[in-house]
């Protein structure tokens, strides 16, 4: 599988977990006095599942508090396009209202 067609959190989760695989390998090869080598595969695929339903879950409810984002800036949007929509109509109205004040005054008595 090419990296660019795997997901983000997918990608992410694989390079912190070999990293911390890598750690824990030379750890186990140059600290540890007794390292229990059967572990370590157990360690990591338990890592691989943490971390990966941590990345999977952080990047799913950040796309939609982005989705919210932009549903709100979208309708704020149409608020002021309408707002200023109906001060245009509303400014229309005024000229309108002032011709026909004009004409009534005009009008003799």
């Amino acid at each position: 599988m090419k990296a660019k067609k795997m997901p983000r959190w997918l990608r992410d989760t694989l390079s912190v977990v070999g990293a911390m695989s890598v750690l824990l390998i030379a750890y186990n090869l140059f600290v540890a006095k007794q390292p229990d080598w059967g572990i370590v595969p157990v360690q990591i695929a338990l890592a691989l599942i943490a971390v990966g339903a941590w990345s999977f879950l952080s990047y799913r409810s950040r796309a939609k508090r982005q989705l919210a984002a932009k549903q709100a800036a979208e309708a704020a949007q149409r608020r002021a396009e309408e707002q200023q929509q109906a001060a245009a109509r509303e400014a229309d109205h005024a000229v309108v209202r002032r011709q026909k004040n004009q004409q009534h005054r005009q009008q003799p008595k």
